[in-house]
C-alpha cells in the first residue's frame, strides 16, 4: 500500500511538472523587459517547439482609416537551445511619391473610360541588425549594425553568473559582406564594471564602477522567497538622482512593474500584465503618470500555445499596429503569412 501511495505521489508530481512545462508561451514578461518595447522570448518554449525563426509581419492602421502595409518586418533567429542569435528589422528611410498614368479604355472603338493619373507612395528601406553570441548560455557579445556603423557590447560574468563587466566598443568590418564580420579597428566608448555585496539571502547590492574604477551608482535588489526580484532601488553617488522599481507577481508570474525616478522631473511609469487560463500573456498596459500610453492585446493558439498575433493600441495618437507571427521550425513553415 505504501509503495502504491509513493507511485501515486510520483505520478502526481510528473503531471504537475508536465502541466507547467506545456503551459508555456512565445513571449513572457520579465523584470528586464518591463519597460522595453518587446517582451522577452521564452527560451525554454522556443527550444521545446524547435523554433528556428519568427518573423513579425507588421501592418499599421490609424483610426477611421484603412490599414497600410508598408512591408515592415522584424526577423528573429534562434539557435538549437532557444537562444536568440540574430535579429534584424526594416525601417523606412525615405518616402517617394510616384505618378502613374492609366491608358484610356476602348470597346468596339468607343471610348468607355478616359485615362487617369494617380499617385502612389514607394518606400526606400534600411535594415538594422543585431548579432548575439553566447558562452554557456551567458550573453558575451551583442553586435549592432546600422549600415556601415558597427557597435558592440562585450559582457563578462562572475562565478555566480552575474554581470561583472560591460564594454561598449565602436568597430569596423574589414569584410565587404555584412554577413561575414572580420574585425578591424576598435574604439572603446565606455567600460563599466560591477561588484556585488550579499547583504542577506534575499537582498544584495550592485556597485557600478566607471572606466576609472570609481563607483557612480549603487543598486539594492530585494528578492522574494523563490528568487523573484520584488524591488530595485538605484542611487547615484555624485547626484541627487534616485530611481526605484517595484515588481508584483501573481502565481509566480509578473503582474506589474512600477518605476519612479527624478532624473527628468518626477516620472512614474507602470506596466501591468494579465494572463489567460493557459498562463499565457493576454493583455499588457503601459502608463506614464497615470496616463495610458499603450495597450497590447496578445492572441495565443490554444492547440500549441504559440503566440499567433498581437495588437498595439496607442490611445493618444489614435492608431494601432497589427503584428502577425510567422514561425519556421525544422525548415517547415508552421504559420501562414496573411
Amino acid at each position: 500500500m505504501k509503495r502504491r501511495n509513493n507511485l501515486k505521489y510520483l505520478l502526481s508530481i510528473i503531471i504537475i511538472v508536465i502541466g507547467f512545462t506545456t503551459k508555456a508561451q512565445t513571449l513572457k514578461p520579465t523584470p528586464p523587459s518591463a519597460f522595453e518595447p518587446l517582451l522577452e522570448f521564452n527560451t525554454s518554449f522556443i527550444k521545446q517547439q524547435k523554433v528556428k525563426s519568427i518573423t513579425f509581419d507588421i501592418i499599421d492602421k490609424k483610426d477611421f482609416e484603412a490599414p497600410v502595409d508598408r512591408n515592415l518586418t522584424h526577423f528573429y533567429e534562434f539557435d538549437s537551445i532557444g537562444l536568440l542569435k540574430r535579429f534584424y528589422y526594416t525601417t523606412i528611410v525615405k518616402t517617394i511619391e510616384k505618378e502613374y498614368h492609366t491608358e484610356p479604355v476602348y470597346r468596339k472603338r468607343r471610348k468607355i473610360s478616359s485615362g487617369s493619373v494617380y499617385f502612389k507612395n514607394e518606400y526606400v528601406y534600411d535594415t538594422i541588425s543585431t548579432v548575439y553570441i553566447y558562452q554557456n548560455t551567458n550573453l558575451i557579445l551583442k553586435r549592432y549594425n546600422d549600415g556601415t556603423y558597427y557597435e558592440s557590447r562585450y559582457y563578462n560574468y562572475d562565478a555566480k553568473n552575474r554581470l561583472s563587466k560591460e564594454r561598449r566598443v565602436k568597430e569596423t568590418n574589414l569584410s565587404s559582406d555584412k554577413s561575414n564580420f572580420i574585425l578591424g579597428s576598435q574604439t572603446v566608448i565606455s567600460e563599466d564594471s560591477f561588484q556585488y555585496l550579499d547583504i542577506t539571502p534575499r537582498q544584495y547590492k550592485q556597485i557600478c564602477l566607471n572606466s576609472e574604477n570609481r563607483p557612480y551608482k549603487e543598486i539594492i535588489f530585494n528578492l522574494d522567497s523563490v528568487g523573484n526580484i520584488i524591488s530595485k532601488n538605484e542611487s547615484y553617488t555624485v547626484a541627487w538622482i534616485i530611481q526605484n522599481v517595484i515588481y508584483t507577481y501573481n502565481k509566480n508570474r509578473l503582474a506589474s512593474a512600477t518605476f519612479k525616478g527624478n532624473a527628468n522631473g518626477d516620472v512614474v511609469l507602470k506596466t501591468t500584465y494579465e494572463y489567460d487560463d493557459m498562463n499565457c500573456i493576454y493583455t499588457e498596459k503601459q502608463y506614464k503618470n497615470d496616463v495610458e500610453l499603450k495597450e497590447i492585446s496578445y492572441v495565443t493558439e490554444k492547440a500549441n500555445q504559440r503566440l499567433n498575433s498581437f495588437i498595439i493600441r496607442d490611445p493618444i495618437k489614435k492608431n494601432m499596429r497589427i503584428v502577425k507571427l510567422l514561425y519556421v521550425t525544422d525548415s517547415l513553415l508552421v504559420s501562414e503569412k496573411h
